[in-house]
């Protein structure tokens, strides 16, 4: 393959790569935006968010296997085709219900787009320089579309593109996906490897089960009573889900959770630390984006602009983690949750000042949330791929990532609910009084706080714990990480 068209390839799986990373955050700054328009709850609302995650989580690792055994770039490409489609329901849902219905789809596509991007740089970029130079972009790539999701969202709304407000938001996607399926052909095909077996009901239980829950916790009080019965349902399903891993394990299988890599040493506390961690993340820019716009007023633009320093701040506090491990006796993710915590802290102090003074006050509120959560992340996902053999880096990073995705949800899931109670109305609604705008953000951010510090004594005791031996040497192929692994690094990191 010539210069020019590996470059053309790495530039089409790049661009599904960052149309991946700008979807999982495009429709927080437009969230306000949707409501209006589409005469949403708040409720519905945070399943708009919640929806791609869950199912972006709970098929990644399904997806990647799938890759495997068909071929990298087929599934790759059946999930650009899926990926349009279902953005372009997105673009036209004339309703939350179908939007929702939407967005989940489009997170089902995009994790079988997803896992396949590295495997085709490996295979597209033969030449070693050019391939550390593809992966160098993809990382920068995996950053701007973060960043561009949040920000592009709150732009695409305030320029109100034809009259359409928030959609092109999600319809760009589809002359994107387009384009990328016009230059499929020039993508090397990957010869499949040995047939796995393919976890369908572990992805199904887990797929099942996080909406089980997630959908009581969000209604509350507000919704049917028999929404409730999710909870228990969503109990029995883990049940089933444990016991369905453990026997698929025995039987020679390879399933969604390997008991195996479950099990250990300070595994479950690493993704209980991702689980709180991400949680956070996700609340705060939840009740951030509607206490811009709805309490102080902020156009869509300018809410999205706010989030900026949080992206500098993260780039600043993932370069400074070693160095913070030098000058500190305190692991460093313990570092970063405390100083998250406290800016949380802070926050809810900051809100109470007076209207006008409080914007610098948050720019440098979000810049530091930015740096604290960088210095977590990448220590944190290092720790748990230390924790395991090189051979199964894989199920690690996937397991990683159905942890984070599902703490997404989870934390838009309470924090919306919290935000909603103290409020006493709908968020959005234009008549409600700023104060109260501000109490509800205080006390929600005073929960927050108190989901990091729980991520920073969790943390603390994973340092205590003892170090993980050395893996034994194995075959150059098998130590190799996985597509999974290096992505789940680069999507949190």
């Amino acid at each position: 393959m010539s210069e020019r068209r590996e470059w053309l390839g790495l530039g089409a799986v790049l661009a599904a790569t960052f149309m991946t990373q700008v979807d999982g955050f495009v429709v927080n700054v437009a969230s306000p935006s949707i409501q209006r328009d589409l005469d949403a709850g708040f409720d519905q609302i945070q399943f708009v968010g919640a929806a791609y995650v869950i199912a972006f989580g709970a098929l990644m690792v399904t997806g990647a296997r799938l890759g495997d055994r068909m071929g990298h770039r087929t599934v790759f490409l059946w999930g650009v085709a899926g990926f349009t489609v279902t953005s372009l329901l997105c673009g036209v849902a004339p309703d939350a219900d179908l939007l929702i219905v939407a967005r989940f789809l489009q997170g089902a596509t995009a994790a079988f787009m997803a896992p396949q991007v590295l495997a085709i740089i490996r295979a597209t970029m033969q030449d070693p320089d050019r391939l550390a130079r593809a992966i160098s972009v993809y990382g920068v790539v995996i950053g701007l579309g973060v960043i561009s999701g949040i920000a592009g969202g709150g732009l695409i709304v305030e320029a109100d593109i034809l009259g359409l407000g928030w959609r092109p938001a999600l319809l760009i996607n589809v002359p994107v996906g387009i384009a990328i399926l016009a230059l499929g052909g020039i993508l090397p095909r990957t010869v499949p490897k040995a047939p796995h077996r393919l976890d369908l009901a572990g992805a199904a239980l887990t797929i099942v089960a996080a909406p089980a829950l997630l959908v009581p916790l969000v209604f509350g009080t507000d919704g049917s009573p028999w929404l409730w019965l999710g909870v228990p349902l969503a109990l029995v399903l883990s049940v089933v889900l444990v016991r369905q891993q453990r026997r698929l394990h025995r039987e020679g299988g390879e399933p969604l959770f390997p008991p195996r890599v479950v099990t250990a040493p300070g595994m479950r506390l690493s993704l209980v630390t991702v689980l709180a961690l991400f949680a956070t993340n996700s609340g705060l820019f939840l009740v951030f984006t509607y206490y811009l716009q709805t309490g102080l007023r902020f156009t869509p633009l300018t809410a999205a602009l706010m989030f900026v320093p949080l992206g500098i701040g993260f780039s600043l506090g993932s370069a400074a983690s070693r160095r913070v491990a030098r000058l500190v006796s305190a692991p460093t993710p313990a570092v970063g949750c405390g100083l998250l915590a406290a800016v949380l802290l802070a926050s809810a102090a900051v809100v109470q000042a007076p209207e006008s003074a409080q914007a610098p006050m948050l720019v440098a509120v979000i810049t530091l949330a930015g740096f604290g959560q960088g210095l977590v992340v990448s220590p944190l996902v290092a720790g748990i791929l230390g924790r395991v053999r090189p051979a199964e880096a894989g199920a690690a990073s996937g397991m990683a990532t159905t942890v984070t995705q599902f703490g997404l949800a989870f934390g838009v899931a309470v924090a919306g609910v919290c935000y909603r109670t103290v409020l006493g109305a709908t968020p959005g609604d234009p008549d409600v009084p700023f104060a109260d705008h501000a109490t509800a953000f205080a006390v929600t951010a005073l929960l927050l706080a108190a989901s990091a510090i729980c991520a920073g004594l969790v943390s603390v005791r994973l340092h205590h714990l003892p170090k993980p031996a050395a893996a034994a040497a194995e075959p150059e192929e098998a130590a190799a990480p996985s597509p999974v692994a290096t992505s789940t690094a680069r999507r949190t990191g």
